[in-house]
């Protein structure tokens, strides 16, 4: 029998845990792995609208939070800048599907306290989960290694480099979102827009917007 999870020598009281994932099964997967190993309770949000919502009513002790959520591809980030913001504290933990090394550092600046891919054994995720739960940080060591080298300049390597900005808008193109729609929701203008568009185009090697498209999945992606 595995051994319960002990995140303080005098923990009574069950964690109450709030996951954000658009995948009921997934969101239902995760939390049998851990009310296995930890007393909890557990809440669910499909989005990150209902994950604010969620957070506002239940004040959890530890939030875990999908990247991409429909066709977003970087709606768990918007979200955690939204509760970095407010709750500078609060333990959060990234489980997603991407493998890319550029989203994953991208949700550790932003103020995810760890990042753990969902295909990971349950081992690794209970691990993952008692260091966040304590407030440490949780990365494993291979993503850790290509996060690191991500900031090392090296030879012939020509992997774009996006500030923040670009990122956000690139997660929208990528939506199918138009200009006009882009620049209501980020609340800049159109010309902005379509500027960032051309950067984005340049960096990528995209040849029009549908060839943005293309390329700026597979950034998300890491491919």
């Amino acid at each position: 029998m595995t051994a319960a999870l002990k995140l303080t020598p005098d923990d009574t009281a069950p964690l109450q845990i709030l996951i954000v994932d658009d995948h009921p099964v997934v969101a239902e997967g995760w939390g049998r792995i851990i009310r296995s190993r930890v007393s909890c309770d557990i809440a669910s949000a499909a989005s990150a609208s209902e994950g604010w919502r969620a957070w506002r009513q239940a004040r959890p002790n530890l939030m875990v939070i999908d990247l991409s959520m429909g066709k977003n591809k970087i709606a768990g980030i918007r979200l955690i800048e939204r509760l970095r913001r407010v709750d500078p504290d609060l333990p959060i933990l990234v489980f997603t599907m991407h493998r890319s090394p550029v989203l994953a550092r991208r949700a550790l600046t932003s103020g995810a306290n760890g990042v753990i891919n969902k295909d990971s054994p349950p081992s690794e995720i209970c691990d993952a989960f008692a260091e966040v739960a304590r407030g440490g940080n949780y990365v494993d060591a291979r993503l850790a290694m290509q996060i690191a080298l991500l900031n090392v300049a090296r030879p012939g390597t020509n992997a774009p480099r996006l500030t923040g900005r670009e990122e956000e808008i690139l997660g929208m193109i990528t939506e199918g979102m138009s200009y006009r729609d882009i620049a209501d929701r980020a609340c800049i203008s159109y010309k902005t827009v379509s500027n960032v568009s051309l950067v984005l185009k340049d960096k990528l090697g995209a040849s029009n917007l549908a060839d943005l498209v293309v390329k700026g999945i597979r950034y998300f992606d890491g491919e």
